[in-house]
């Protein structure tokens, strides 16, 4: 995969262990990652680190998916294809700055400025509380977790082409429900909502979807096509196999999922 995406994948895994207490070389070896890995129950990773004028490090630590046969693939740093979706929330703000540079967003600014007359969003605790599109970038506007609505932004797929991303942002937000007991302010709260309002609002002011502005703005001046990264199954129908697919490791999760997206219509694990 691109740079990006290995640099996401590689972010990923440090935040999540405490690497403090494993000692590596540097640069760190195949073995040391593995035991990262090993922790985070993370079968594979293909990871990348660079500066502004080359790559200082690519390596390949594990597989597409979990010990279940011997003949799984191993990871490739540059075959290995993994779809977008929470590297959305390091495209968003590259977006939201490129905008800035154009004088096009004010990052202070009431988002309402943007969103009217599409939707006015208010938190429904602090009405009088302006919302900004810098509280969207550090997750600190006030929008909190409401899985029952999240889950219904779950699409088999490419289905999800068929919704509009104003629609659902807009159903979540109706609810008191989807909002914290605290204003905007300095107090982080990790929301793919909030996430998903700074998408909306880049569409708002550019005129073009986020999906597209991603690949115009930021993919192709890289040099990356819809076949090397994208939001669509249907861009990889010729490479299935290099796609690093979805697992669950707990079988027990199944169920859960089940009732909670029914939408997705799981059935089985996927160990493809």
């Amino acid at each position: 995969m691109k740079n990006l995406l290995k640099m996401f994948w590689f972010l990923f895994l440090i935040a999540f262990i405490k690497i403090d207490i494993i000692k590596s070389d540097c640069p760190p070896t195949k073995a040391w990652i593995q035991q990262l890995l090993d922790k985070a129950l993370i079968p594979g990773a293909a990871l990348i680190v660079i500066n502004a004028n080359e790559t200082i490090y690519q390596q390949a630590v594990g597989y597409h998916s979990p010990l279940i046969s011997q003949a799984r693939q191993s990871m490739d740093p540059v075959s290995s294809i993994f779809m977008l979706a929470s590297i959305s929330k390091t495209f968003i703000p590259i977006s939201a700055m490129q905008l800035v540079e154009l004088n096009q967003l004010d990052l202070d600014e009431d988002i309402n400025q943007y969103l009217l007359p599409r939707m006015k969003i208010i938190h429904p605790y602090f009405p009088n509380a302006k919302i900004t599109t810098r509280h969207l970038l550090t997750h600190s506007s006030g929008i909190g977790l409401n899985l029952p609505e999240q889950n219904k932004f779950y699409f088999p797929d490419d289905s999800f082409i068929q919704t509009n991303l104003g629609d659902l942002i807009e159903n979540y937000l109706k609810k008191n429900e989807s909002w914290l007991p605290i204003p905007p302010s300095n107090i982080t709260f990790y929301s793919n909502v909030g996430a998903g309002l700074a998408a909306f609002i880049i569409e708002r002011i550019s005129g073009i979807s986020f999906e597209e502005y991603v690949h115009e703005k930021i993919l192709k001046i890289l040099n990356i096509d819809e076949k090397e990264a994208s939001y669509r199954l249907s861009d990889f129908q010729e490479q299935k196999n290099n796609l690093v697919d979805h697992y669950v490791y707990n079988v027990s999760w199944l169920q859960t999922f089940q009732q909670d997206i029914p939408q997705l219509n799981i059935t089985r694990v996927n160990f493809k």
